[in-house]
């Protein structure tokens, strides 16, 4: 008989152990979840745009704010094509990095 309860405690010990697991391992996932998603949320609000301009004859690609400089290049303005030129003299806005590099690889010699 005292085998029996012993049995059956050792059974639930293991449940008991089991279901634990299993809930740590669901919040653990829900709170990475969570975590990856303000990630992702904060670095598409810092992304939101970039601009390209023309600055001392040269291109120039300036952060959102269009006074802080992501990247100088070595693209002469002078060089591009005068529709380009123009565009860059007020600020071509483009929305995403891939959109820059896109340019600027047209445009590189």
């Amino acid at each position: 008989m005292r085998r029996k309860y012993s049995i059956g405690f050792l059974i639930l010990t293991i449940a008991i152990v089991c279901l634990l697991i299993f809930v740590y391992r669901l919040s653990y996932h829900k709170a990475i979840m969570e975590l990856e998603k303000d990630i992702l949320e904060k670095s598409v609000d810092l992304d939101e745009c970039y601009y390209i301009k023309a600055s001392d004859g040269y291109v120039t690609v300036y952060m959102a704010d269009e006074e802080t400089v992501y990247e100088y290049t070595s693209i002469p303005v002078n060089e591009l094509p005068k529709d380009i030129q123009k565009e860059l003299k007020g600020g071509k806005k483009v929305d995403t990095m891939g959109q820059v590099y896109g340019f600027l690889e047209n445009y590189s010699s």
